[in-house]
C-alpha cells in the first residue's frame, strides 16, 4: 500500500508539473538554481528545501516522495543544461528520478574537503585508504604511509578519480569513511539535495548510495564559488609531489578522465569547457557533470547521468552544448 501510494505521488507530480515527453519544462522554472548564500554556509530551511520551493504557487496536496526506498533507479537517460546567470533551467528529463553517481560523488567530497579543512595541510594514506581492493577500482597508487598535502591530495582526486584519495580525505575530514558519510548527507540536506543518499566518499558502488540529476547540479553549483576546485577543474592533468613512508620525496603525475580535454570528443564553436566530473559504474552507466561558458558570456551547468556508452555520453553533453552556443534563428 506504501509503495502505491509513492507510485500514485510520483504520476501526480509529473502530471501537474511537467508537459508531456521530454525536454525543456517551463515549469521547472522556479527551482532553486543559485548558491543563495556566501561563504558563511548559513541556509535557512524553507528557501534551502528543495521539495518547498519545488511546490510554490502550486497546488498544496502534491508531494514529491522520499526515494529512501527500495525503489530501483530509472534506467533511462537523466540530464540537465541549467543556466546559472539567468537562474533558469533550460533542458531537464529525469532530473528528479533516483540515480546512481558512481565518481560524480567526489564532488561532494571536494566540497567538504574545501569547507571544513585547510588545503596545506598534510595527510598520510592509511591502511584502509590504500587497500580499497575492488576490481577495477581508479587509484591513485599511493601508498600506506605516503604523505601529502591536502590540496594535491584533492587534485589527484578531482583530475583522475582516485578512489584512494577519496577515503583518505574522507579520514582526514572526519577520522572515517562512516562519519564522513553522515557530513555528506548533512551537507546534502542543507544544500536543498534531499532525495540523496551517500555512503561513501567515492562512488563505487552500493545500493544505498544515490542521488537525482538534479541534486548534483545543486552541489556543483556551491562548488563553483571555490577557485581552488575551479582551477583544479580546469586542467587537464597535475604532479602531485610528495613524501613515502621511508621519508624520500617522489611525484605523480595525473591526467584528468574528461575526454573533452584530449579532443576525443569535439567540443561545440562558442563553448568554453571550465570542467567538471565524470563517473562510471555498471550500476550507474557513463556520467559526466560539466560547467561551462559560452560565448554570450552566460555560464552553465549540464549534465547526462546513466548513458549507455562514452559515445553517447558525450554526444548528449555535445548536443546540450549546441543548444546555447548556436545563435537563435
Amino acid at each position: 500500500m506504501k509503495r502505491n501510494k509513492r507510485i500514485l505521488g510520483t504520476a501526480a507530480l509529473f502530471c501537474a508539473l511537467f508537459s508531456a515527453g521530454c525536454g525543456r519544462s517551463a515549469d521547472l522554472d522556479s527551482l532553486p538554481l543559485v548558491y543563495t548564500g556566501s561563504k558563511s554556509f548559513e541556509y535557512y530551511d524553507v528557501g534551502n528545501d528543495r521539495n518547498a520551493d519545488f511546490l510554490l504557487g502550486r497546488a498544496a496536496e502534491v508531494s514529491i516522495p522520499s526515494l529512501e526506498t527500495e525503489d530501483e533507479p530509472s534506467q533511462e537517460y537523466a540530464y540537465g543544461l541549467y543556466c546559472i546567470s539567468e537562474n533558469k533551467v533550460l533542458e531537464e528529463s529525469r532530473i528528479l528520478e533516483k540515480i546512481y553517481p558512481a565518481s560524480t560523488t567526489k564532488l561532494m567530497t571536494a566540497l567538504l574537503a574545501l569547507k571544513y579543512c585547510n588545503l596545506s595541510e598534510s595527510v598520510t594514506f592509511s591502511y584502509n585508504a590504500s587497500h580499497i581492493g575492488v576490481y577495477g577500482a581508479v587509484l591513485c597508487g599511493f601508498e600506506e604511509g605516503d604523505t601529502l598535502s591536502l590540496g594535491d591530495l584533492l587534485s589527484a582526486m578531482l583530475i583522475c578519480s582516485g578512489n584512494d584519495a577519496g577515503i583518505a580525505i574522507a579520514e582526514h575530514v572526519s577520522g572515517s569513511v562512516e562519519a564522513f558519510a553522515e557530513l555528506m548527507n548533512q551537507e546534502a540536506k542543507r544544500l536543498g539535495a534531499v532525495d540523496t543518499h551517500f555512503t561513501n566518499p567515492h562512488g563505487l558502488h552500493d545500493i544505498n548510495h544515490y542521488t537525482t540529476a538534479y541534486d548534483m547540479y545543486l552541489i556543483l553549483n556551491e562548488l563553483i564559488h571555490y577557485n581552488k576546485f575551479v582551477s583544479t577543474i580546469s586542467q587537464s592533468s597535475c604532479t602531485v609531489e610528495y613524501t613515502d613512508a621511508k621519508g624520500n620525496a617522489k611525484s605523480k603525475i595525473f591526467e584528468s578522465t574528461n575526454l573533452f580535454f584530449y579532443g576525443t570528443f569535439e567540443v561545440p564553436e562558442g563553448i568554453e569547457i571550465i570542467g567538471g566530473k565524470t563517473g562510471t559504474t555498471n550500476a550507474a552507466g557513463c556520467c559526466l557533470i560539466l560547467y561551462f561558458r559560452a560565448q554570450n558570456g552566460s555560464s552553465y551547468i549540464a549534465e547526462v547521468f546513466h548513458a549507455p556508452t562514452y559515445e553517447a555520453l558525450y554526444g548528449k553533453m555535445v548536443e546540450l552544448m549546441k543548444s546555447v552556443s548556436l545563435p537563435e534563428k
